[in-house]
């Protein structure tokens, strides 16, 4: 499972370099609806033709509160505390993983 002899690491799973970001808030707006509109729109014809009427809505709320909690962990990663050196931002998944992992 380990990088071994004549193996290389994959380019991914590196820390990406800094790049200087160019988002708005309307980008930020426009991929936040279009990403709960999108999700909407397409599990609410499903869930009401599977579950009926009670449970298609339950379980829909169900799941958008799932969506809510993961998104507010996710929020919390991107800038987390550094014992030493005070609020760090981490720019990529696997960063957020080693500053929480403390590797």
């Amino acid at each position: 499972m380990g990088v071994g002899a004549g193996e290389v690491e994959s380019p991914l799973l590196h820390a990406l370099p800094a790049v200087r970001r160019t988002g708005t808030v309307w980008t930020a707006a426009a991929h936040i609806i279009t990403g709960v509109v999108g999700s909407g729109v397409l599990s609410l014809a499903w869930s009401m033709a599977q579950l009926g009427w009670i449970a298609g809505p339950l379980a829909m709320l169900c799941f958008a509160s799932i969506t809510l909690v993961s998104t507010f962990l996710l929020c919390d990663c991107y800038r987390s505390p550094h014992p030493e050196f005070g609020p760090a931002r981490n720019r990529s998944y696997l960063e957020a993983v080693h500053t929480t992992l403390g590797t």
